[in-house]
C-alpha cells in the first residue's frame, strides 16, 4: 500500500478512481466544459483540480501545437496518475483557495466537479478569475441537486437505511451546489456579474448494477468499513430501485445531470470591488428525498 497524501488518498485509490470513474462517468464531460470555453488551438489552459487528468488529457489535443495545459490538484497521488497517462501537460500540486499563478496567465480555465467539495468555495473562484486574462473563459461545473439526479438520491436513502445517516450524508455531498441560485450566488460573492449558467445531461454507464454500487462504496474509502452481508443487501436494494436502468444484458445506465456556469472576464475586478459575504456550503444531511416507487 503507497503512502496516503494530503487527500486522505493513496496511489491505488486514485487507479481506481482512473479505471473505474473516468470511463463510467467522468470522460463525457470534458468536451461540454472545453466546447462552453472555445477552446482553440494556442490557448493556455488550467484545470484546476484535475484528478486523474480526463479534461487536460482532451485539452491537449484541441490546444496543440502551440498551446499549454497544467493541470492542478490537491491530491498527490491522483497527480502522479496524470502525469503517467499524460506527459505533454503541466502537473502541480497546490490549493484552489492559493493557486501558485500570476496574474493573467491563463485564457481557459475550467473546474469539473471539484467545487462543492471546498470549505471556501467564492475564494476558489476569486483566485480562479484572477489567474485568467482579460478576454478569458472561466468554466465550472457541478453536479445538479438530488432532486434533479433521483437515481443518487435513492442511493443515499438506501445507505442511510442500511449503514447509517453519516455514510448517507458523505454519498449525498457531491450533490451540495446543484441546487437552482448555488452556482450564480458564488459567481455573484466573486464579483462575476455576468455569467451564463446552464443544465448538461449526462449518463452514468456501468457493466452491472452490482459494479456501480461496489464502486460508490469504494471511492467514498468505505469498503474496509462495511461488512460484506451488508454491501450485499445494499445491491440487492439498488438492483430493485434501479430495475429500469437495467438492460437485458444487465448493463446499468442511468441519467446524471450537471449546471455548467460561464463567464468571460471583460476586465479586471480587484478584491475590493469583490464582494466579500462568504458562501457555506451545505452540510449534505443523508436525507434527501427519495423518487416515489424507490
Amino acid at each position: 500500500m503507497s503512502k496516503i497524501d494530503k487527500m486522505i488518498l493513496t496511489r491505488e485509490a486514485a487507479l481506481f478512481y482512473e479505471e473505474a470513474f473516468m470511463p463510467a462517468i467522468y470522460e463525457q464531460w470534458p468536451p461540454f466544459l472545453l466546447g462552453a470555453a472555445n477552446t482553440k488551438t494556442g490557448d493556455r489552459i488550467l484545470d484546476v483540480g484535475c484528478g486523474t487528468g480526463a479534461l487536460a488529457r482532451e485539452a491537449i489535443r484541441r490546444v496543440a501545437p502551440d498551446g499549454e495545459v497544467t493541470g492542478l490538484d490537491l491530491s498527490e497521488s491522483m497527480l502522479s496518475i496524470a502525469r503517467q497517462n499524460c506527459p505533454e501537460a503541466t502537473w502541480q500540486q497546490g490549493d484552489a483557495s492559493q493557486l501558485p499563478f500570476e496574474d493573467a496567465s491563463f485564457d481557459v480555465v475550467a473546474s469539473p466537479f471539484m467545487l462543492m467539495f471546498l470549505p471556501e468555495p467564492v475564494q476558489a473562484v476569486r483566485e480562479m478569475w484572477r489567474v485568467l486574462a482579460v478576454g478569458g473563459r472561466l468554466v465550472i461545473s457541478v453536479w445538479e441537486g438530488l432532486h434533479q439526479n433521483p437515481v443518487f438520491a435513492s442511493l443515499t436513502g438506501i445507505a442511510r437505511r442500511r449503514i447509517s445517516g453519516e455514510v448517507g450524508a458523505s454519498l449525498a455531498q457531491p450533490f451540495a451546489l446543484g441546487r437552482e441560485g448555488s452556482l450564480e450566488d458564488i459567481y455573484h460573492q466573486a464579483g462575476i456579474e455576468e455569467a451564463r449558467f446552464d443544465t448538461e445531461h449526462g449518463r452514468v454507464r456501468f457493466p452491472s448494477v452490482d459494479l456501480f454500487i461496489r464502486s460508490e462504496i469504494k471511492n467514498w474509502l468505505l469498503a474496509d468499513e462495511i461488512d460484506e452481508d451488508i454491501i450485499k443487501l445494499i445491491i440487492e436494494d439498488a438492483r430493485e430501485a434501479f430495475k429500469d436502468y437495467i438492460d437485458v444484458d444487465g448493463h446499468f445506465d442511468c441519467p446524471l445531470n450537471a449546471r455548467l456556469a460561464k463567464a468571460t472576464k471583460q476586465s479586471v475586478i480587484t478584491t475590493e470591488e469583490a464582494p466579500t459575504r462568504s458562501v457555506v456550503i451545505p452540510r449534505a444531511t443523508g436525507e434527501p428525498p427519495e423518487p416515489s416507487g424507490t
